[in-house]
């Protein structure tokens, strides 16, 4: 890669210490029940178009209830809470309960690529995105979350496209990758120091 960017706060201890703690914490996420795993899922099931703060919310208030609700408990409990996607969202959820005790054999596999083709081919309201964000947040650090955050970050360096289809989060995907391995940080972690840069928080 001929463009070579300088991250803010990559060498800065003291946002090197939250985010690798961060990162320790997504381990330890990965390595849970099968149940946590999927409220991990849910939380970026619910995330995508919203924020990551909103996403938080929902899974603190309704916790275990994502596991066991009705799709019309589900959707008045979002719906109470103030999530604007209430109807979507409570089916996708509902309808991808069926994967629950695939999630810990697909967290272990050592092929994160196909992993995360899994996860898009067989979740409902899971794209690539969605995909990498779970992987990521369960201490899979191949993949960055191309969201809003980091496309804006990257459009002032690089000639990224803006379309959200596969062809073109792919294509996106490997400008990261790029930088990632230009500066010997994995793209997860590199991730979090951009988000961190652009918003000035680390959430998840």
């Amino acid at each position: 890669m001929d463009t070579i960017i300088s991250v803010p706060f990559l060498d800065d201890d003291n946002v090197r210490s939250l985010i690798y703690s961060k990162a320790e914490e997504f381990r330890s996420i990965g390595r849970s029940s099968k149940e946590t795993l999927f409220k991990e899922l849910v939380f970026c099931i619910l995330a995508a178009n919203t924020s990551a703060s909103m996403s938080l919310r929902m899974q603190e208030a309704i916790g275990d209830g994502f596991l066991y609700m009705s799709r019309d408990e589900l959707r008045n409990a979002l719906k109470t809470n103030k999530y604007r996607f209430y109807n979507v969202r409570s089916d996708f959820i509902v309808r991808s309960r069926s994967i629950i005790d695939e999630l810990p054999e697909i967290v272990k596999s050592s092929d994160h690529e196909g992993s995360r083709d899994y996860l898009v081919e067989n979740v409902y309201g899971v794209g690539y995105k969605e995909a990498s964000h779970f992987l990521r947040n369960v201490g899979i650090f191949d993949f960055a979350i191309l969201d809003k955050h980091i496309m804006k970050w990257m459009s002032q360096y690089y000639p990224v496209k803006k379309n959200s289809s596969r062809k073109n989060y792919l294509y996106n995907e490997e400008i990261f990758r790029g930088l990632s391995a230009s500066l010997g940080v994995e793209p997860g972690i590199l991730d979090l120091f951009i988000w961190y840069s652009e918003t000035g928080t680390v959430i998840k």
